[in-house]
C-alpha cells in the first residue's frame, strides 16, 4: 500500500515538473503580449501616431533633452532600447534614476521612439509588501489544519483528527 502511493506521489510529481519545464520553454514562443511587442517594433511604420502602454526599467537619463532610454520589461528582453520623450508631461526629471521602474502611456512617432503622455514610477517595496501583508496569515492556516488533520507517518497520509474523545 505505501509502496503505491510513494509510486503514484513520484509519477505525479514528474508529470508536474515535466510540464513545469514544458511551460517554461513555450512561454515566449505563445505569449499574446511577447508577440505583440515583437509585431509592433518590428513594424513601428505601420503604427506611427498609435497609443502604447508598458512597464520599463529606465536604462539612462538626459536631462538637457528630457528624453528617457528604456528597457521594456517583458520576456524575453529582446526589444530594442526605447527613447522616451517627456517633454509634454509635468514630470520632475531629476525624481528619476537610473533602474527606476516606470509605466508608461505614450504615442509612437518614430522608429524607437515615444512620446509620452502620462508616466508614474513603481516603488519596489510596494510590490514587496503584499508578501509581508501575507505573512500573518501562514501560521493562520496551519493552525487550522492541524487542529482538524494530523499526519500519520506509518501510512504516508493526512487523517481526520477524533473530536470525540
Amino acid at each position: 500500500m505505501n509502496t503505491k502511493r510513494i509510486f503514484l506521489a513520484l509519477l505525479i510529481i514528474i508529470v508536474l515538473l515535466s510540464l513545469m519545464i514544458y511551460s517554461d520553454r513555450e512561454y515566449e514562443h505563445n505569449d499574446v503580449q511577447i508577440k505583440k511587442y515583437q509585431h509592433l517594433f518590428k513594424n513601428t511604420e505601420l503604427y506611427n501616431n498609435t497609443e502604447i502602454s508598458f512597464f520599463a526599467e529606465i536604462i539612462k537619463i538626459n536631462q538637457t533633452s528630457n528624453t528617457i532610454g528604456i528597457f521594456i520589461q517583458e520576456q524575453p528582453y529582446t526589444y530594442p532600447h526605447v527613447e522616451i520623450n517627456i517633454k509634454n508631461i509635468n514630470i520632475n526629471i531629476s525624481r528619476l534614476k537610473k533602474g527606476d521602474l516606470i509605466d508608461i502611456v505614450g504615442i509612437i512617432d518614430g522608429k524607437n521612439h515615444i512620446t509620452a503622455t502620462k508616466l508614474w514610477t513603481n516603488e519596489q517595496w510596494k510590490s514587496d509588501f503584499i508578501y509581508l501583508r501575507s505573512l500573518p496569515a501562514i501560521p493562520f492556516a496551519l493552525f487550522l489544519v492541524f487542529k482538524s488533520w494530523k499526519f500519520n507517518w506509518k501510512k504516508l497520509q493526512f487523517t481526520r483528527r477524533d473530536n470525540d474523545s
